[in-house]
């Protein structure tokens, strides 16, 4: 069996119970749960969870995998999904019947980005005269977004735990952007032949506010507000919920991508960027490990 695995459900399924005849491999085979949006999917490069999944190319070399003895990672991410619709009835119902299936050792999500740019940015500044930043956070704050994002992410952690309630479930925040108003430019070199039938997508959050933030340094400022915002008023409120303790954690990324390079679009850094991002979130996932599960 390779060294460290991803499948998604009918794959993971078969998989899962060909490991579960080897109870010496299984001992020490990690198994995750694994949702969210492009930080864990996008093809763009190695991203945030496939710098977890794959071994880098020194590790490979010298044998050593991510997680001890391997790992088997359920992978339901989608690029473009926001929490709201991740964490609606409808979707958790689903994720619930996997999830009690499968006796996973933790829950790795990304979510809560994308529910603060694009259409939302647009609808929210349509019309608006020029401010400050602050102002324009300030709209964000007054239209009850982090209220939402907030209860949808309550209503998954809710769910998840009454399932599995020693389950640990790590999210993480996102970081700064650096590069506003450029878009993710999709070639043959990046994402293959599919690139051909795809147009440029984004940029996400400079167009639909540049009339109220004209100049880019606001408009970084404005990102960075929302980051923090992300982080005061859903991850840390949740994290510190008597009902979750010793469940729900995050990974806090702020601030580890501060140079335009490390970027490959508006939204999304390089691969060596995601690298970068990864050793912190494989350190926190790692902890939360048995420990025979653990890397060491």
């Amino acid at each position: 069996m390779p060294s460290t695995i991803t499948t998604q459900r009918g794959e993971f399924r078969r998989i899962y119970r060909a490991l579960q005849r080897e109870p010496e491999l299984a001992v020490r085979t990690p198994v995750f749960f694994c949702e969210g949006d492009s930080w864990f999917s996008t093809p763009l490069a190695m991203n945030l969870l496939d710098w977890l999944v794959f071994p880098t190319p020194e590790d490979e070399e010298r044998g050593v995998p991510q997680f001890g003895a391997g790992g088997l990672f359920f992978r339901t991410e989608k690029s473009g999904d926001r929490a709201i619709d991740i964490f609606s009835e409808r979707r958790i119902a689903d994720l619930v019947d996997w999830y009690e299936g499968f006796a996973f050792d933790a829950v790795l999500i990304s979510a809560g980005g994308n529910d603060f740019v694009a259409d939302f940015l647009q609808g929210l500044f349509a019309g608006q005269s020029p401010m400050t930043p602050e102002q324009a956070f300030a709209r964000v704050e007054r239209s009850r977004r982090f209220e939402e994002v907030r209860g949808a992410y309550q209503r998954f952690l809710r769910a998840f735990k009454r399932t599995r309630p020693d389950t640990p479930i790590l999210a993480h925040t996102y970081d700064y952007p650096q590069r506003m108003g450029e878009p993710a430019r999709l070639t043959v070199a990046n994402l293959g032949a599919a690139a051909l039938l795809r147009d440029n997508i984004g940029p996400w959050i400079a167009p639909h506010v540049a009339h109220v933030l004209p100049q880019v340094p606001q408009q970084k400022r404005f990102a960075a507000l929302l980051i923090d915002g992300f982080h005061d008023q859903v991850l840390v409120p949740l994290a510190a919920r008597a009902e979750f303790a010793g469940v729900f954690t995050f990974v806090d990324l702020r601030g580890t991508l501060r140079q335009a390079d490390a970027w490959f679009d508006e939204m999304h850094p390089t691969g060596a960027g995601f690298h970068a991002l990864s050793l912190k979130l494989r350190r926190a996932a790692n902890a939360l490990l048995p420990p025979a599960k653990r890397r060491a």
